[in-house]
């Protein structure tokens, strides 16, 4: 299925003139650049603080009924939804990791040397792991996608909306497929990577910032935070410690 209204990733977007010689870069001059584009992202991600705050209210609204919220994507992007989810039940001990969770394309095997990253290429396989999970039309599915093309995380987002589940896309693309597909499209212009096809690295960064900002303002107005401290599980050393602390104060 092709996005609507023209909408299409192609791979001229990701050509950058900037670094076009990085060859021949001091690596003074390489470091420079990579850090002023870590800067840039916070432009893009001040520019969709609407979209982030719609974001959370959908996923706010949902988890206070009951429903589910799960991140999906393939590769970077789908590490990048799984560095936030994994984290929240580890932060916030009132969070049941079962309502909040994540799915990146070839699950456990992401691990391995190569992360499966064909897999990235199956709409089947998108479309599988959502009816694996059991999704609902309680849930919300965010759908994290660099290029908004990939045939994985678009399988999934059809089949999520198939199910009536609430779909936001995490994109870092303006006009592709994704964004037409998607009940709710997050897009962060942050620009061309420094290498052509390097979509984990500025992309994944911003696309975890991203998420972040939504999980904060849920944890927050779910009132499973006190005030600024995390009621975290008390399962290692630093957290008791922590507890210990504050419970001194």
């Amino acid at each position: 299925m092709s996005g609507t209204n023209g909408k299409k990733w192609t791979p001229e977007k990701e050509i950058n003139p900037d670094t076009v010689g990085i060859s021949s870069w001091s690596p003074r001059k390489i470091i420079q650049y990579r850090v002023e584009e870590t800067i840039s992202i916070y432009d893009a991600l001040r520019e969709a603080i609407p979209a982030l705050e719609d974001a959370a209210d959908v996923v706010l609204e949902r988890v206070q009924k009951g429903g589910r919220v799960v991140t999906i994507g393939a590769g970077g992007s789908g590490v990048a939804g799984m560095s936030v989810m994994r984290e929240l039940p580890q932060n916030h001990g009132a969070i049941d990791p079962e309502q909040f969770t994540y799915q990146v394309s070839g699950g456990p095997r992401i691990f391995e040397p190569f992360g499966c990253e064909e897999l990235e290429d199956s709409r089947d396989e998108g479309a599988r792991d959502v009816g694996n999970l059991g999704i609902t039309d309680q849930d919300v599915v965010i759908c994290i996608s660099a290029t908004g093309r990939t045939p994985y995380t678009r399988g999934a987002a059809d089949e999520a909306k198939t199910r009536g589940a609430y779909t936001i896309g995490l994109l870092c693309q303006t006009d592709t497929e994704l964004e037409s597909e998607v009940d709710l499209p997050v897009v962060l212009k942050i620009g061309s990577e420094m290498f052509m096809g390097a979509t984990c690295e500025k992309a994944a960064t911003a696309q975890k910032d991203a998420l972040d900002a939504i999980m904060d303002v849920v944890v927050v107005l779910l009132g499973i935070t006190d005030d600024n401290r995390c009621r975290a599980r008390l399962v290692h050393s630093k957290a008791r410690i922590r507890e210990e602390f504050f419970a001194s104060l």
